[in-house]
Order: C-alpha cells, then sequence, then structure tokens
C-alpha cells in the first residue's frame, strides 16, 4: 500500500470551494415545486462552473456539487462557501435557485475568487 500524496491545487492556494447541494437541486426543489422538476435552472452546478470559466476565475474558485449537506430549507439550494486560500471562514448559505442564480454568482466571486490587481499603464 503506497502513502497518500498530498497535492495543492489553484483553489488551495488563491481561492476556493463552493459546494452545491445536489439533493437541494435534484430531490427536494423537484418535491417542492414538481412544476419546476424540469426547468433548466436547476442545473446551477454546471452554470456556475461555465461562468466562472467565461469570467476567468475556474482554477481558483471551484464549484462542485456535493451530497446532502442536511440543512433542508424549503424552495431553497444549500451552499457551502470554503474561502481556504483567502484564509475567510466557511458560511453555509441557501437561496432560491431560480430567482437568486446571479446573487448565487456574485456572492461566489465576492468570497472566493483572488483580488485581481489593475496593471498601471506604461
Amino acid at each position: 500500500m503506497s502513502d497518500p500524496i498530498e497535492v495543492n491545487p489553484a483553489w488551495l492556494r488563491h481561492g476556493g470551494l463552493a459546494l452545491v447541494c445536489e439533493k437541494c437541486l435534484n430531490v427536494r426543489f423537484p418535491e417542492d415545486f414538481p412544476e419546476h422538476a424540469a426547468d433548466e435552472r436547476l442545473h446551477l452546478r454546471a452554470w456556475l462552473k461555465d461562468r466562472l470559466k467565461a469570467d476567468g476565475h475556474w482554477g481558483a474558485v471551484r464549484a462542485t456539487g456535493t451530497t446532502c449537506l442536511d440543512v433542508c430549507a424549503k424552495g431553497r439550494v444549500t451552499i457551502l462557501i470554503d474561502p481556504v486560500a483567502r484564509g475567510g471562514e466557511q458560511k453555509l448559505l441557501v437561496f432560491d435557485p431560480l430567482e437568486d442564480r446571479e446573487l448565487i454568482y456574485e456572492t461566489i466571486v465576492r468570497e472566493l475568487a483572488p483580488a485581481r490587481t489593475v496593471k498601471a499603464p506604461r
């Protein structure tokens, strides 16, 4: 048996993780609101990943799915924000997954993305 190998990804060095509860999105929300069960906006983690990539935050910031975080708020998705590389404290937040997508994205970027430096003109 070999020893584990420690790795140091960009999100651990420069940003952090956003863990999106997949049970909220795939089970709880559709059970509570069956009329929205097929709503594409419930593919939140994939949308966040694409948006973070498009805006240049992917790598330092990761949005990934997780199993139940044991915070079941009706009509909401639970997201754990862990700014490990920024030295901040974890936050467990609940959002409306249909109406709050932009707020979710803005919160993740504000809490996790490294500050961008502006280069002075030459």
